[in-house]
């Protein structure tokens, strides 16, 4: 069930793993890493512990440790995270150096420490690009528009910008990102002393560092369109969000430990630090969507395309020409004729374009904003659920 990525129905089998006279290793992994997809992150640590307690064999164990880090990085208790993932890359495993430099940097940090207010509801604007935009401001001196990025891993700032503000920098390390299309682009990393949504203050806001001319695009008639900031899933998920698109506006809600119950009901999941909706393919589910606030548009993963309900189909080249975060362009192949369903609601694409990345290979698709916007959008990383509100 793990692997098919159906976890709360991996979930459902709690008291009988527990209920064992002997545990058992895979069991109790398999399970902690559902409950670490599904953000019961107190269930999973103690699950996988009890796994690793039982002193598996090195490859086990070195996975299972890297499952702790997730735990401790998602509650942004960056010390243990570097430690788990220490021992992940002693028995084995193949970490990025940077990664563990990253975690170095934050691990004595008291990241999206809360000194505003706890709610406020803000201007949000949807022009060209079509993706949502608010006024934020930085460092208490500057004020720029933010674009509301779920499927960003973390949130980014242009070089130009974080220089301006002399935004501090976490070591001399470089990491390496990859957008839509699988393009590297190289960023340094630093800290926002604080950021202002409205009357929301947080202190000590991670940030990757990236090139101006990564974080531009072109639109209609050949128009760039450079960004300063985006705002991304680690700081995100400190929230439960609305995003009105009809009415232009958006609020943001700070969460607080009591409220992070995830939902029975919930279809809002983790995985590979980004948020993943479940969803429907004509149809037919579940499957794992990327929840990307950012994309313009709604794709298919190609190399996923297999294990799809559709039709065999002739490869048929798209018009338009995808654009991946770093400036890489391509034309791609399309289907035709898929309906996609998230909550209650699905729409039927005449057309729907697809990339193809073994990066996100548990996911199907992108769910962006020509899905996305039809609605009132509620992203509650508390509850574990995004609802589809209409009217």
């Amino acid at each position: 069930m793990v692997r098919k990525y159906d976890y709360l129905r991996a979930i459902e089998y709690t008291s009988t793993v527990e209920g064992r006279q002997r545990k058992n290793v895979s069991e109790l992994m398999a399970l902690g890493e559902a409950e670490l997809a599904s953000g019961r992150y107190d269930a999973a640590r103690q699950h996988l512990r009890a796994a690793i307690d039982l002193d598996p064999f090195h490859k086990t164990f070195s996975d299972i440790a890297w499952d702790l880090s997730q735990v401790e990085y998602m509650c942004n208790n960056y010390e243990t995270s570097l430690e788990w993932a220490q021992l992940a890359q002693k028995n084995g495993l193949n970490i990025r150096t940077w990664h563990l430099d990253y975690l170095q940097a934050l691990a004595n940090v008291e990241v999206y420490r809360s000194t505003g207010s706890q709610s406020d509801r803000v201007a949000m604007q949807l022009t060209k690009p079509s993706v949502p935009r608010v006024d934020v401001r930085i460092n208490g001196s500057r004020n720029t528009f933010a674009i509301v990025d779920s499927g960003a891993v973390l949130s980014i700032i242009s070089d130009t910008l974080a220089d301006s503000l002399h935004v501090r920098r976490l070591g001399t390390f470089e990491g390496t990102f990859y957008g839509l299309l699988d393009e590297p682009i190289q960023v340094r990393f630093g800290l926002l002393e604080s950021l202002e949504i409205g009357s929301i203050r947080l202190e000590n806001v991670p940030v990757a560092i990236m090139p101006n001319d990564k974080m531009r695009f072109l639109i209609s008639s050949n128009e760039p369109f450079a960004m300063e900031l985006l705002l991304g899933a680690n700081l995100l998920k400190e929230f439960r969000m609305e995003l009105d698109f009809k009415r232009g506006s958006a609020m943001f809600t700070r969460l607080t430990a009591a409220d992070h119950d995830p939902d029975p009901a919930q279809n809002l999941f983790i995985d590979g630090f980004r948020p993943m909706v479940r969803g429907t393919v004509n149809r037919k589910g579940w499957f794992l969507f990327i929840l990307d606030t950012g994309s313009e548009v709604t794709f298919l993963n190609a190399s996923q395309l297999a294990q799809l309900p559709v039709q065999f189909y002739a490869p048929k080249m798209h018009g338009a020409l995808l654009q991946g975060l770093g400036g890489a362009k391509k034309h791609g192949e399309k289907i035709e004729n898929i309906e996609i369903g998230v909550d209650k609601w699905a729409g039927t694409f005449k057309t729907l374009p697809m990339y193809e990345s073994d990066d996100r290979a548990h996911a199907v698709g992108i769910v962006g904003e020509n899905f996305l916007m039809n609605f009132k959008l509620v992203i509650d990383f508390g509850r574990m659920r995004v609802d589809l509100i209409k009217g």
